[in-house]
């Protein structure tokens, strides 16, 4: 028998027991009392006796084991036709059908557009803290655990022995010592709640299913506690939570019974009777909770388990519920219980809202309980306020009302609206109904609202606050367009009249997104400079930056014009108010952001420059040496944004002029003055490609200030690495610019850096192999280009460069510096050429200077040589270090050096075979190199003919291998 089973019906059927039960009266000479030990014998001799008071308990104990042999027959055997049975042959007739009410026939399941509760319990959780000290009082479990340490002893003992156990487990918990925790702080106390959850979960995994419901019943109690009010919705959410997990639990266990049903799939006759029998058990111990508040929360929290019973009966079950409620005197408590049973309605019966209404209406005839004696008390005590009071009722009314207005037709929000209005400190109400009806009608009725909320006289609940609501949903949902000029000007009268810093600006806050939505910046300029009315005095700004910030991020989103934003008066010395400059330089990224997430946009108007010039420096100037590199990138990308969308069209003088105040605003930081860089480089670039080279006098002089600008500009910046690329970038510009003279400036100081970037280690920033291998090839690339100087020598630039690279003192490996070598051994055969591959309009490079004059040829080739011994001193350097990846690049190097010779020289003459044999050699002597390699080399050698294939016969055929 399972260890959950009492009772054993076929078929339960909760309201023909209630029926059954009332022709008992006549037995009341039998003294049956629930609480008096009672026995039911059934046809396998079960007998179940449930203890009622202490002193009864202690005559049991006495006469333990005569009362075990004695079988008391209770008042239903005495019937001709027990309750059990009778519920038996009633479950095997047709099943009875449920009758739709009218709430059933118009309503509609919940979707994705209502608020679960979980979305709003992490609101609750932070909204309603507290400092006090809060208490946890538990029962013992003591004596229940010994029970059931005692029957996992006995297992022998008697099926009658155990259903007593249970059952005096459950007396143990009513009638046990008190444990009382107090002076928790707030934290404390959550973390004692999930200790609670996890406590019950483990209890139910170990089989100890009647201390999890002691768990669950006790902290359905701590829902009546009202000593600290200020927490009470804290703890609402962490109870329910646990008796959720509780509820579930209950239900899982019932459905793995089932034979394969699914939660959606449940029909009650299929149910087996093991599952039935144990979900009566649950529904019967449920029962048997003394206490109201916590047994209309334990049934509550499974009341879905009445879906295995019969179709419709958790409709009953919460009406019957929502009725219990009506015991509950303290009006605070009441709501949340009705709150409780309005969210497991919705959860588990979406289509059934009669209970829905019922709630609110018993709500609204015991609101008016605020005004007793017990809680005028209960708040003197606590030092609360009315409105404090108040607005503690706030989220389960909330819940309630959006659960009865979701989908419901317009007359029942109407009569629900009414019915608030007419009932005592109506504001509250209000501001919950506009709070949880949907914004379409709470929209079009916005003025008439608006009206209702300045006739009430209700000086208890602030009307800020429902005005405050009422914003949120003329935002969601535009109200007709005549009345919306009207219902501004009714609200801002009431906002002017306030002098409280706090409530006046929550409410301005909603209304500024209001107006910034649907008015122009003529209205918005007049709300922003009340704003810094209400807000100077006594520097009430220092203490509301947040609020601020989101009037500011309103007027952002719903304006996205910045000439109008600019334009108002009153919108930078509303930036003005932010003197913490932490919270000044947020607000600032966020004007910026906004700026530069508008789309495909530019801007010339001067009105908007100038604001976001003071703007982007506010920025600028927040970043130190102590600043964030997320912090510099940020303000980087924000201010680069901005520079790139300033456009003067044509105006290329206008455009230049403002990089130059551009970069002196914004020195310090690397990255914009690299966009700047970038940005004149383009410039230069636009004013060459209109003129099609073909320079005036007004336009060389412009193009020569651009490389003049960027020439200025890059020392400033400190990442060399990056200064490297934008010399190299500058470079080109200016030569395509057809400026000469500043180009071989811009390159001198390009070698200069390198020779500072190559002392670097790489761990301090230096450059890896393969960037700087790349970087260098396309600086050989262009310096090809770049005409030599009479007053400097041939090819003085790069002789300077080789001069850097053969220094003893830079940082770069031997293969590194051999690969350089090669690089510049192929550029040397380029410089060699009567015509360059590539030129620059305009240009006369060194092919056109020196049209192929045998000194330089001959300066050429001497350079040539000294590069050549450089490389091959590497290549034939003996094996001494062990380092195999050393050997390997040395054949690496014979390879390219191969390659270049086959492709650069002249292998008519004797002199380079021979050299191409060695460095063959070189190449193969360390077994480093590919086979397939070196014979797809050969076999190109062969295919060509002639001195290449001669080439190809003279090397050694074990390298073919």
């Amino acid at each position: 028998m399972s260890s959950e089973t009492i009772w054993k019906p076929k078929k339960f059927n909760y309201e023909l027991l209630m029926q059954t039960r009332k022709p008992l009266s006549p037995l009341k000479s039998t003294d049956f009392h629930p609480l008096k030990p009672i026995t039911v014998t059934d046809s396998i001799g079960v007998k179940v006796s449930h203890v009622a008071s202490k002193n009864e308990k202690s005559v049991q104990k006495t006469s333990k084991n005569n009362e075990i042999k004695e079988d008391f027959v209770d008042p239903l055997t005495a019937m001709s036709i027990d309750p059990l049975s009778a519920i038996v042959m009633e479950t095997k007739k047709e099943p009875k059908k449920v009758e739709k009410t009218e709430e059933d026939s118009v309503s509609l399941e919940y979707d994705d557009e209502y608020e679960p509760w979980s979305s709003r319990k992490l609101a609750i959780l932070q909204k309603y803290t507290t400092n006090d000290r809060l208490s946890v009082t538990m029962t013992s479990m003591s004596k229940g655990e010994s029970r059931q340490g005692m029957g996992r002893q006995n297992q022998s003992s008697s099926i009658s022995d155990k259903l007593k156990d249970r059952l005096g487990q459950l007396d143990d918990f009513e009638e046990g010592g008190m444990i009382e925790m107090q002076n928790l702080s707030q934290q404390e106390f959550i973390e004692k709640m999930h200790q609670l959850n996890e406590t019950l979960i483990q209890s139910w995994n170990s089989n100890q299913k009647v201390k999890a419901l002691k768990i669950a019943i006790q902290c359905s109690k701590l829902l009546g506690d009202l000593s600290v009010i200020q927490f009470y919705p804290s703890k609402f959410v962490l109870v329910t939570d646990l008796l959720d997990t509780f509820g579930g639990l209950v239900f899982d266990r019932i459905l793995s019974l089932c034979n394969g049903m699914t939660a959606d799939s449940i029909v009650p006759e299929e149910v087996p009777d093991t599952a039935r029998e144990i979900c009566v058990n649950w529904l019967l111990k449920i029962a048997s909770i003394r206490e109201l508040l916590p047994r209309i929360f334990v049934e509550a929290s499974i009341i879905h388990c009445n879906d295995f019973l019969q179709i419709g009966e958790t409709k009953s079950v919460l009406n019957r519920l929502t009725n219990m409620t009506c015991g509950i005197g303290d009006p605070l408590i009441a709501v949340y219980v009705r709150a409780y049973l309005c969210r497991m309605g919705v959860r588990y019966a979406p289509k059934f809202k009669g209970h829905l209404k019922t709630n609110f209406y018993d709500f609204l005839v015991t609101y008016k309980q605020i005004h007793t004696h017990p809680v005028q008390n209960k708040m003197a005590a606590q030092k609360l306020d009315m409105a404090v009071y108040l607005d503690h009722y706030i989220p389960a009314v909330e819940w309630i009302l959006s659960s009865l207005a979701h989908k419901a037709r317009e007359a029942t929000m109407s009569e629900v609206l009414e019915k608030c209005r007419k009932g005592g400190n109506s504001l509250m109400l209000l501001n919950c109904c506009i709070s949880a009806f949907n914004a379409d009608y709470v929209s079009s009725r916005a003025l008439a609202l608006c009206d209702l909320i300045n006739q009430q006289k209700d000086d208890i609940f602030p009307k800020d606050r429902v005005f405050q609501t009422l914003a949120k949903k003329v935002i969601k949902s535009d109200p007709p367009e005549d009345d919306r000029l009207p219902l501004l000007n009714d609200v801002w009268k009431l906002l002017m009249k306030i002098h409280h810093p706090k409530r006046y600006i929550a409410c301005a806050e909603a209304w500024s997104e209001f107006a910034a939505k649907n008015f122009t910046k003529k209205e918005v300029s007049t709300i922003l400079g009340d704003i810094i009315k209400h807000m100077l005095p006594d520097r009430a700004f220092e203490q509301h930056y947040s609020q601020l910030s989101s009037v500011v991020s309103n007027v952002l989103q719903n304006m996205k014009n910045f000439s109008d934003i600019f334009s108002m008066d009153k919108f930078l010395p509303f930036l003005d108010m932010f003197h913490n400059e932490t919270k000044k330089v947020e607000v600032c990224k966020l004007v910026a952001s906004a700026f530069n997430s508008i789309p495909d946009s530019t801007t010339s108007d001067p009105i908007v420059i100038n604001g976001l010039m003071y703007i982007c420096k506010v920025m600028h100037d927040s970043i130190n040496a102590l600043s964030l590199d997320d912090d510099k990138k940020a303000a980087s990308d924000l201010i680069s944004g901005f520079i790139l969308k300033v456009t003067f069209g044509k105006d290329f003088e206008q455009q230049l002029s403002f990089f130059v105040e551009c970069r002196a605003s914004f020195y310090g930081l690397d990255s914009v003055l690299a966009t700047l860089v970038h940005a004149v480089n383009r410039l230069s670039s636009q004013v060459n490609k209109i003129v099609k080279g073909n320079h005036t006098r007004k336009t060389s002089a412009f193009v020569r200030a651009c490389t003049a600008y960027t020439f200025i500009t890059i020392p400033s910046l400190q990442d060399k690495q990056l200064r490297l690329l934008l010399y190299m970038e500058s470079g080109q510009v200016a030569l395509t610019s057809q400026c000469i003279t500043q180009s071989d400036a811009i390159y001198k100081s390009s070698i200069s850096l390198i020779m500072d970037i190559l002392t670097v280690p790489d761990k301090k920033g230096g450059m890896s192999h393969q960037n700087l291998v790349g970087f260098l090839s396309t600086f050989l690339s262009s310096l090809l280009l770049v005409p030599d100087n009479p007053d400097q020598g041939v090819l003085y630039l790069l002789r300077g460069f080789l001069n850097v690279i053969s220094n003893t003192e830079v940082n770069l490996s031997m293969y590194t510096q051999c690969t350089i070598y090669l690089k510049i051994l192929s550029m040397l055969t380029a410089y060699s050429q009567n015509q360059y591959i590539y030129h620059i309009n305009k240009v006369d490079s060194n092919d056109n200077l020196y049209n192929s004059d045998p000194k330089f040829l001959e300066e050429i080739n001497t350079l040539s040589c000294t590069i050549l011994d450089q490389v091959l001193g590497y290549l034939s350097s003996p094996r001494l270090s062990p380092d195999k990846q050393e050997q390997k690049n040395q054949s690496i190097c014979a390879t390219n050096l191969f390659e270049v010779i086959i492709a650069h020289s002249d292998l008519k003459d004797d002199k380079m075979q021979r050299l191409a044999a060695v460095v063959w050699e070189l190449a193969n002597r360390n077994g480093f190199v590919e086979t397939k390699g070196m014979v797809r080399i050969l076999d190109d050698l062969k295919n060509k003919g002639g001195e290449y294939l001669r080439l190809a016969n003279s090397l050694p055929l074990q390298s073919r291998a």
